[in-house]
């Protein structure tokens, strides 16, 4: 299994609950991932990756040279490229590198494949469209290849298509878009993980559709698991994600730096001492997740309909974000109870879910959204747009809601479903309850294993791939 990006974000969270699944059983992969920081560190792809077989492709020495005033992409592990184009990270845009820096991607991979690699794979699992494919076709020409798409490929590949000149595509863009549209076609199946990405991908990519094929991310359910808890251990935690280990950041800021005192934690209660409901979001600062929508709702709720409620920030990884940086947001508006989380892993998490009310995300055309779907299993209502990948899980029966869906880019509905969801404890809690059956009932990690199982077996039995590896 290959893994081109340093972990973070929810595709290496899919990456790590899937390897984890098939480990022990004849499908047990190797992971071979990027990974950035020491063995401590969250971005570490072995710390990350624990329990799976992990060779870790070390960008560390990349991102050193680019704080240095070097070219991370010119080192001889360059640094991995990325989708979005975002400022001042050492991670550029894809489009933002030519065929020599494409070639120095592949170089290293090639390396690296055939250098820790023990044999020859029965299949490769691929995660995104990547270097990793060119360097996979070289180091095992004839061995079956799955590519896994997680939907941010697909975001850039559209951004190109509709505008093949924007800069934040890069320069070179329509030529990496040609490179991918190559890998898709050259794979023995392609797997989506949602409705909305099957028919983009027939769109965007030269697919044959019987080789496309839906499979959900799961959901670990004993992790993400609803929890009831007192309001005094509630405020103990917040205290303790807040105030004693602070890791929100403010814009060229480092974790950290967004500090709360005690005082502080009063936006947790009413003027009668009594908790107010907890909005979470949770994920990158990426301009499709709409961040910046959420907290305009937010405030518009709490300005006009007069709705006691704090809304949490969690995620945001350290020093990358899109438009504008939401804590500027906060302040451009004079928002009040609003709380920088910062990065935090999946445990953390979980128990961050155990101490909120409802969980609202405004993503535009998410391409799943998995950690809606963890939302839902601890037993937190969504609040979500109607496009993408959670109109296929929340809100399925109409009769017996789950969450809320709204309008994309509706600054008001938002705000509407929010009031809604914080002014009526019951109906929250119901719609909770029934989300968290609901994941418990349709999505699981190892549903999801034994598809990819089948998977593996249909491809490697299957005659007559030359013509596709050659192509």
């Amino acid at each position: 299994m290959g893994f081109y990006f340093y972990p973070r974000g929810g595709s290496a969270q899919v990456a790590r609950y899937l390897s984890r699944s098939l480990a022990g059983g004849r499908w047990a992969p190797t992971l071979f991932a990027g990974s950035l920081g020491g063995a401590a560190q969250a971005c570490n792809a072995r710390h990350f990756f624990g329990g799976v077989r992990c060779e870790p492709l070390d960008y560390t020495p990349a991102a050193d040279a680019w704080s240095a005033g070097c070219d991370p992409m010119a080192m001889a592990v360059p640094m991995h490229a990325s989708y979005e184009s975002k400022a001042d990270v050492p991670d550029r845009v894809f489009g933002d590198l030519d065929d020599r820096a494409y070639d120095l991607q592949v170089a290293s991979w090639v390396g690296f494949l055939s250098e820790r690699a023990v044999g020859v794979p029965s299949v490769v699992h691929l995660h995104h469209l990547t270097p990793m494919h060119a360097a996979v076709r070289r180091v095992w020409p004839r061995v079956p290849l799955i590519t896994h798409l997680h939907g941010t490929e697909l975001k850039m590949l559209a951004a190109i298509r509709d505008d093949p000149l924007d800069l934040e595509c890069g320069r070179y863009g329509v030529a990496w878009a040609t490179r991918m549209q190559s890998w898709a076609g050259r794979s023995d199946r392609v797997v989506v993980v949602s409705a909305t990405d099957h028919a983009l991908a027939l769109d965007l990519l030269p697919l044959d559709p019987g080789r496309v094929v839906t499979i959900a991310s799961g959901v670990d359910t004993d992790v993400f698991e609803p929890k009831v808890r007192a309001w005094s251990e509630r405020l103990a935690l917040w205290r303790r994600w807040l105030v004693d280990d602070p890791r929100g950041w403010r814009p060229g800021g480092a974790e950290g730096s967004i500090r709360y005192t005690a005082h502080d934690l009063s936006a947790f209660t009413d003027d009668a001492g009594r908790p107010v409901p907890v909005v979470l979001f949770a994920g990158r600062f990426l301009r499709f997740k709409r961040l910046q929508l959420l907290i305009e709702a937010h405030h518009t709720m709490r300005s006009l309909a007069g709705n006691r409620s704090v809304l949490v920030i969690v995620g945001g990884f350290p020093g990358e974000w899109e438009g504008e940086h939401p804590y500027d947001t906060v302040h451009r508006l004079g928002a009040q109870g609003v709380f920088f989380v910062g990065w935090r892993d999946h445990v953390d998490l979980a128990e961050i879910l155990g101490c909120s009310d409802v969980f609202a995300a405004p993503s535009v055309d998410e391409p799943f959204g998995l950690v809606y779907l963890e939302a839902m299993s601890a037993g937190l209502p969504p609040i979500a747009t109607n496009t993408g990948g959670p109109q296929s899980f929340i809100n399925v029966d109409p009769l017996r809601p789950t969450g809320w869906l709204v309008p994309p880019d509706d600054v008001a509905a938002t705000a509407r479903a929010l009031a809604e969801a914080v002014s009526d404890p019951l109906a929250r809690a119901a719609r909770g309850r029934r989300a968290a059956r609901f994941v418990r009932r349709r999505y699981s990690w190892a549903s999801s294993a034994t598809a990819f199982e089948e998977l593996y077996r249909e491809v490697v039995d299957e005659p007559e791939r030359g013509w596709r590896s050659q192509r």
